[in-house]
């Protein structure tokens, strides 16, 4: 059944006054809609770092009953106008509110007002009221944080501000130890108990104490940590210990790494070479601190021979094509030591079809100053078996680690520098007598 037209005769008195009566509430009902829309986009869009006072105050006339636009002239009227006349500023943030209740913004905003114009309990109260609303946001947290923090309510403070760099850790959580050091110094007792137990704070607060060179403190945060947390914590221990080594600090460097360590045979000890006979199955590179780095050389092939050894099953072996200068460092190890002490150095080297115009030798150089502390004879030319290599240093009074490396000297001013042929390495290991 089609549905029925209802005709409205014009003609009709009645009829035309209802019509007329409708078109001047659409247009009336237009007119405030557009009003409010100009007015609210006026607010959204607001800068309050650039925009100024006067447009805030059109934006409010516009959309009077929007909360918006009383709160971007209540952010503009703080930056703009003298303290007293913060009145207005409060006004404007309480009108907001009253208007939205909801909104954390306009809480947290009116909170931080409140405190600014000597409020201090009506600000906490409504930045607690904000902390309700959006209890995940991070920034709500902050604030009631800090009012708490500068009326010397240190548990309670520290409390929210926890809170806050857990929302937002990569932004608040370094403000947060700067707060924590600001109050408490260096404490070892308080500084665990005001940090919490959060392993991920922790970890990173160990960071932050090295980054401001309190080495001592560092390592005793991170000790705080159980052996399973510092391997889940593995991107803030690898921080630790490049810091640590920059500082010098190669034995606590040792035990960060060891913390870390994936199986025991990444462990690295004093006054012992990692892996020295080549027997273990772990990775020669940057990313092994304490154990073999081998350097990529064109023409150079360094790698583990399975087939050939001076005892065990392994070696490492060095197949040489080059004919023009080589001078570096092929393999290198850093190797943990103690202060003002004699050492004995023992390898073990093989050749085969060996030619090099510049020697190939064992260096021993202190980790802190780069000073050689011994140098090998070089690797014989021609076919040779097994030879030992035996040297002696003695580490000086503040040499916590030394480098050991195979490295390729000079030609001097020669212009064509080649080396050919095979050397292998085996067996290394380092004796303190006494």
């Amino acid at each position: 059944m089609p549905p029925e037209l209802i005709q409205l005769d014009a003609r009709k008195l009645p009829t035309r006054i209802v019509l007329i009566l409708f078109l001047v509430l659409a247009t009336v009902w237009s007119y405030y809609a557009f009003r409010w829309y100009l007015g609210n986009t006026l607010a959204e869009y607001f800068n309050t770092d650039e925009n100024n006072l006067d447009l805030a105050r059109v934006a409010g006339t516009l959309a009077p009953n929007d909360p918006l636009t009383h709160w971007r002239l209540a952010q503009v009227s703080h930056k703009t106008l003298p303290l007293d006349q913060s009145a207005a500023t409060l006004f404007e943030y309480e009108k907001a509110v009253s208007l939205s209740p909801n909104d954390y913004r306009f809480w947290m905003s009116l909170g931080t007002a409140r405190e600014q114009n000597g409020e201090i309990e009506k600000g906490e109260a409504a930045l607690r009221k904000a902390t309700s609303l959006a209890p995940s946001y991070a920034y709500p947290h902050w604030y009631l944080g800090n009012l708490l923090l500068r009326s010397g309510r240190y548990d309670e403070a520290f409390h929210e501000l926890r809170i806050a760099s857990e929302g937002d850790p990569s932004v608040l959580r370094p403000q947060l130890f700067y707060l924590m050091g600001a109050v408490y110094g260096n404490d070892p007792e308080v500084l665990p108990a005001v940090i919490g137990p959060s392993v991920e704070s922790r970890s990173s607060f160990a960071v932050y104490l090295l980054s401001q060179q309190k080495v001592d403190d560092a390592i005793r945060i991170w000790n705080t940590l159980g052996a399973d947390d510092k391997r889940t914590r593995k991107a803030d221990g690898d921080s630790m210990i490049s810091t640590l080594i920059s500082n010098h600090r190669f034995q606590d460097a040792m035990n960060v790494w060891n913390d870390l360590a994936a199986t025991p045979a990444y462990r690295a000890q004093v006054s012992r070479i990692t892996d020295g006979s080549f027997e273990e199955s772990i990775t020669y590179g940057p990313e092994t601190v304490f154990g073999w780095q081998v350097k990529a050389v064109p023409q150079t092939q360094i790698g583990i021979d399975p087939n050939t050894s001076h005892g065990g099953g392994r070696s490492l072996r060095m197949v040489f094509q080059v004919r023009t200068q080589l001078d570096a460092a092929l393999a290198a190890q850093l190797v943990p030591v103690v202060p003002n002490s004699g050492y004995d150095f023992e390898c073990f080297v093989r050749t085969a079809k060996f030619q090099s115009g510049g020697p190939l030798t064992i260096q021993i150089l202190d980790a802190s100053q780069g000073t050689v502390l011994a140098t090998s004879e070089s690797a014989p030319n021609g076919d040779n078996d097994w030879a030992r290599v035996a040297l002696t240093f003695k580490t000086a009074a503040k040499t916590e680690a030394v480098i050991l490396r195979i490295v390729r000297g000079s030609c001097g001013d020669a212009t064509v520098c080649p080396i050919f042929g095979n050397v292998w390495y085996d067996d290394f290991s380092i004796n303190r007598h006494n």
